[in-house]
């Protein structure tokens, strides 16, 4: 990470208005990559976090250099690592601990219910559960978030969870590990305009 603010501009500071100055990194430019590059699908791959990796060994496993770890964090519009990145096992394991106190109690505790939405079939309404369809395109269940009593007055064949608080941080985790790569091929062009960026606000 210490590589990418080397791209940032610099400025003389007189920080205690005695006409001695220190340079300073202007880190309050930023650079974002252009929809254009980040919503084609021939310029990155998909990338499945492991327990273990960070932004900078994934960059030194793909990339070659760990130097890139901002090119991970950026291209997934990842602003704090602590947050917005998953927890491995032992780090969520204490992540629930602090929390609720205990796995039993996070078990215990029920965060929300869901029912599924419905649908049409041949004129019937059905829930709208998961489903691959003729062209193996995946069709995601639309579920609707819904109060207790609600839930138990659905129909069964609707009531889709009660989510535990467990199963709901385990949700919340799991859905950070999906990630974006962009392809190496691009990786100079991007470089580029980001010094541009950075160093000359351009």
């Amino acid at each position: 990470m210490s590589n990418y603010f080397s791209y940032f501009p610099t400025i003389d500071h007189d920080l205690t208005n005695q006409g001695q100055t220190v340079k300073l990194t202007n880190i309050l430019r930023r650079f974002k990559i252009p929809n254009s590059l980040a919503n084609k699908a021939e310029v990155y791959y998909e990338y499945d976090i492991q327990d273990g990796d960070r932004p900078d060994t994934i960059a030194d496993k793909y990339y070659g250099d760990s130097k890139y770890a901002w090119l991970v964090l950026h291209f997934n519009d990842i602003s704090d690592v602590h947050f917005d990145w998953p927890l491995d096992t032992y780090n969520f394991e204490g992540y629930i601990l602090g929390k609720y106190g205990s796995l039993a109690a996070a078990q215990a505790q029920v965060h929300e219910y869901r029912i599924y939405l419905s649908k049409i079939r041949d004129g019937v309404k059905v829930p709208a559960t998961a489903e691959v369809l003729f062209d193996g395109t995946s069709v995601p269940a639309r579920v609707v978030v819904v109060d207790e009593q609600t839930y138990n007055t659905t129909a069964s064949n609707f009531q889709n969870a009660v989510l535990s608080a467990y199963d709901y941080e385990i949700e919340k985790n799991e859905s950070k590990r999906s990630i974006k790569l962009l392809d190496k091929r691009y990786l100079g062009q991007v470089r580029n305009e980001v010094e541009d960026v950075l160093r000359n606000g351009v």
